[in-house]
């Protein structure tokens, strides 16, 4: 950027110098002639056990403020967005306080809910997730408290000179800071295709806030003014609550009672002295590289005089503590903002963070349940958020589900890890192999060092690494809606009447089967709702799709007679677009009867309305108790009973955000100023461009089919509406006509004959069990008559059972009881499994041989020392498989 771009009004005014940083060779103005910048690493912190402000402040103070200031100065403060970024679809997290306000707003698509306005924005960033609890700085979770202004041609209110000069008179009146202690480095801001100057404003080492200036469009080599130019500035609350304390750490500063809690439980306090020299030589380091942590702490322990050995007795137990501090943070803020801990997307994350942190639990010793921890953050920010307090509740409860899988996931810790190192054959695990057991499994790295038998190395950035692996929010795959035709935009009838089922209009486009309209009642697939079909001048539409801003109507046959210019009668195929009306309502309505029953962390996270059933996806971390399906389907028909007005109207974004929230935004995000806002009054609201039922009582009874966890946090709930809930009633109704007629009953007596018969079965079944169990020992004693001594096994058997797997298991069960035996077992009805079993005396692992030579012939296997099973993709492959297991028994 050019000189002129920082060479403001306010510094000549103020008597500011420009000057050359002699450490690090950037610009920077100051009011007094300095060697440096004011940033680290050209000088040490030097308000660690000094601070420069006027009084100490915890971060609520701090916050309150920095709010308060720029409320009296013209800034209108604004509630914080919800730290997943449901309304934009690049990204999982809200990163930055601008965040809230992009796409729309920043394009100046969309008014801001205030011009100037203030916030402060919990936001996530996991890029720098290893270096937490190490460095005294680093977060997951942080406040940006920012003040906004977006500047269009007719409405400018403050750029650059105004920005500089509220961030100063708030330094120096309302936190005190000695004016010669500020510094305005000159630095350059990229992102998302804009760019601008800025300021790194530093006091005393720290960089305590950046102040950008969007004004340019990025165009390769070249940049174009922007329409609007933007002022984004963004203040760290931790770090401002640091320097007004002066702590040894920021962890020190901003985790309060917390905090206080663990030291108090460890019977660590720490020296404040190792502590204050840590983050110092930290601030002086580059902790991108990974290899720096280690560099760190050698330098640290040369400045004090000290081994890196005795450093760690001292720093390692709080490093743990602030990693649960800071985890646990994150988490409360997280769930609370309807993340679900999982394996895939935003709760792959939450996972992570879980696990973190019941690690560092475990290495502290301390047997507190990681709930309690996030239940005394909640105690301490509700002031501020209340709304962890009225979701408190919930957050604990998926707390407690997450660390009862870690749990669980330890216990199978061992024998997983001695897997791999089998499979290894004695080589090192490598990188790809402690990402493996974490992904797949959920070890973390230092619980795979334990359990192994060899030396494991772990990378500083591991946990980097992987968050940078799941931080794409979607596959890049196209879709028709991206694609484009000549053809102008199509009007959307079906809006502004969706009970119209016939028309006329004019074609616009024709190509082969493809028909656009000037305008259309037909709506488009979209939102999961399937297209409308119907007729065009009596050709059949079988298909409707939204391709750019064109609904393109595709007909069965091409050899029709339409051309551009025409007048045509359309028809729609009302019956087909009811039910789909019905299912999409239906969708809305079960939504919010999970959310009743289940709890706030309901958010929907796809759906599929077509005419014979409809599904909904939704967030939550375990299947469903038959209750609770009952419960939600039985609100359901309550809502649909009620004849609930259904109202759909387009909003203004930033008034429907306002009044709704963004619980809105339940599809994902949805483009442009206006939204069409969907209102089940007083049960659901949601932005939503689709086609529904004018009141509730229109969808019908619904029924949910099934519910089935498609995917770790996913729930899949499957329902009908309409005409197919009566077929299905009318199919079920003759079933049971039927079934009453072959048990020789009335159907109202079915379920009593029914589990007479039932009664009966299982004393037949129990008398035939009996009777295989006979069978098997005759069974056992053939096998053994047929058995060879190979290697150290005196009674090596390969036996087919005539009968069931389940018979063959029992014979299993007898022959593992003989002495020096082991088995190869098959069914004659179950062609495809082997079972293996050994007694204790042979010395030889039928788990392990199962692996072994499932992984290398193909196939699953697994089991205990004494029992196994395999199974092959075909019969064909079970006379290889019985020779490679013959092999290496013989070579044990």
């Amino acid at each position: 950027m050019p000189e002129s771009e920082y060479d403001l009004e306010f510094f000549k005014t103020e008597g500011f110098i420009r000057q050359t940083c002699k450490s690090c060779g950037q610009a920077f103005w100051a009011r007094t002639e300095r060697d440096h910048c004011g940033e680290s690493p050209c000088i040490e912190y030097a308000f660690i056990g000094s601070p420069p402000t006027n009084r100490a402040r915890n971060v609520h103070e701090t916050r309150e403020a920095f709010l308060t200031f720029f409320e009296r100065n013209g800034h209108t403060r604004v509630k914080r967005y919800p730290i997943t970024a449901r309304w934009r679809d690049d990204v999982f997290f809200t990163q930055a306080s601008i965040y809230g306000f992009q796409p729309w707003v920043v394009k100046g698509v969309v008014e801001p809910p205030a011009n100037p306005l203030t916030i402060s924005q919990t936001c996530v960033r996991f890029n720098d997730v290893d270096n937490v609890g190490r460095t005294g700085s680093h977060f997951t979770m942080f406040e940006m408290m920012a003040h906004h202004v977006f500047n269009s041609d007719d409405n400018f209110i403050y750029f650059k000179d105004r920005t500089v000069e509220l961030c100063d008179r708030m330094m120096r009146e309302d936190f005190g800071i000695h004016p010669d202690k500020l510094a305005y480095v000159e630095a350059e801001w990229k992102g998302g295709g804009n760019s601008g100057p800025c300021f790194e404003v530093m006091i005393d080492g720290v960089e305590i806030c950046t102040l950008v200036f969007m004004m340019y469009e990025e165009l390769g080599d070249t940049r174009k003014p922007l329409p609007m130019q933007v002022v984004d500035t963004g203040y760290g609350l931790e770090r401002m609550a640091w320097l007004s304390q002066g702590t040894s750490s920021a962890y020190e500063a901003v985790f309060g009672p917390v905090l206080e809690n663990l030291k108090n439980q460890v019977g660590v306090e720490g020296d404040e002295k190792v502590l204050a020299e840590y983050s110092k030589v930290a601030g002086l380091l580059n902790l991108d590289n990974p290899g720096t942590l280690r560099e760190l702490r050698e330098k640290v322990a040369v400045r004090l005089g000290i081994s890196v050995d005795q450093l760690l007795q001292e720093t390692l137990p709080l490093e743990n503590m602030y990693v649960i501090c800071d985890h646990t943070r994150a988490l409360t803020f997280m769930l609370n903002d309807g993340v679900v801990p999982s394996n895939v997307k935003s709760g792959y994350f939450a996972r992570m963070l879980v696990r973190r942190a019941m690690r560092a639990l475990n290495v502290l010793d301390l047997e507190q349940p990681l709930a309690d921890i996030v239940g005394q953050h909640i105690e301490y920010f509700r002031p501020d958020f209340p709304e962890l307090d009225e979701n408190k509740a919930e957050i604990l409860e998926l707390v407690e589900v997450e660390t009862k899988k870690y749990e669980e996931t330890l216990s199978k810790g061992a024998s997983l890890v001695e897997r791999i190192e089998e499979r290894l054959a004695g080589e090192p695990m490598a990188v790809e192999d402690l990402v493996e057991l974490y992904d797949s499994h959920g070890l973390n790295p230092e619980v795979v060092a334990e359990f192994a038998s060899s030396e494991v190395t772990i990378p500083d950035d591991f946990y980097q690494r992987v968050a940078e692996k799941h931080s794409t929010t979607k596959d890049e795959v196209a879709e028709i809606g991206d694609q484009s035709i000549e053809a102008p935009r199509t009007e959307l009838g079906f809006y502004e009447d969706s009970l119209r089922k016939e028309f006329e209009a004019k074609v616009v486009y024709v190509a082969g089967n493809e028909v656009a309209l000037d305008k259309t009642f037909f709506y488009a697939e979209s939102g999961g709702q399937e297209g409308d079909h119907g007729f065009i001048e009596g050709n059949r539409v079988i298909d409707t799709q939204l391709v750019g801003n064109v609904i393109v109507h595709y007909l069965e046959d091409a050899s029709h007679h339409i051309k551009v210019g025409d007048t045509v009668k359309c028809q729609l195929d009302w019956v087909r677009r009811r039910q789909l009306m019905r299912h999409h309502t239906a969708a809305h309505i079960i939504n919010a009867a999970a959310r009743e029953v289940l709890g706030n962390h309901i958010w929907q996270t796809g759906a599929h309305k077509s005419v014979d059933m409809a599904r909904l996806d939704i967030t939550h971390y375990a299947g469903l108790t038959d209750e609770e399906f009952l419960e939600i389907e039985q609100r359901a028909n309550h809502i649909v009973m009620e004849d609930i007005p259904v109202i759909s109207k387009p909003m203004d974004r930033v008034k429907a955000e306002a009044e709704y929230g963004m619980r809105l935004y339940q599809g994902g995000a949805v483009p442009g100023k206006e939204i069409r806002v969907v209102n089940v009054q007083g049960v659901d609201v949601e932005a939503c461009g689709g086609i529904h039922c004018t009141r509730t009582s229109e969808v019908g009874p619904i029924k949910i089919l099934r519910s089935k966890r498609i995917q770790d946090g996913v729930l899949r709930l499957e329902f009908i509406a309409g005409k197919p809930l009566y077929d299905w009633l009318v199919h079920h109704s003759n079933a049971v006509q039927d079934l009453s007629s072959i048990m020789d009953t009335k159907p109202e007596d079915l379920v009593k004959a029914v589990s007479k018969m039932a009664t009966e079965h299982r004393a037949l079944a129990k008398a035939s069990f009996r009777e295989m169990v006979s069978d098997a020992d005759r069974m056992v004693e053939e096998a053994l008559d047929r058995s060879e001594r190979i290697g150290r096994v005196e009674n090596y058997v390969e036996y087919e059972v005539i009968g069931p797997m389940k018979q063959a298991t029992a014979v299993s069960k007898a022959l593992a009881k003989t002495k020096s035996t082991f088995a190869v077992l098959t069914s004659s009805q179950q062609p495809t499994g082997l079972l293996l079993t050994c007694s204790e005396d042979v010395g030889v692992d039928c788990g392990k041989i199962a692996f072994e030579v499932s992984t290398k012939l193909g196939g699953a296997g697994g089991g205990k020392n004494t029992f196994a099973q395999i199974s092959v993709p075909e019969a064909g492959m079970v006379s290889k498989v019985k020779e490679h297991i013959r092999q290496l028994v013989e070579s044990s």
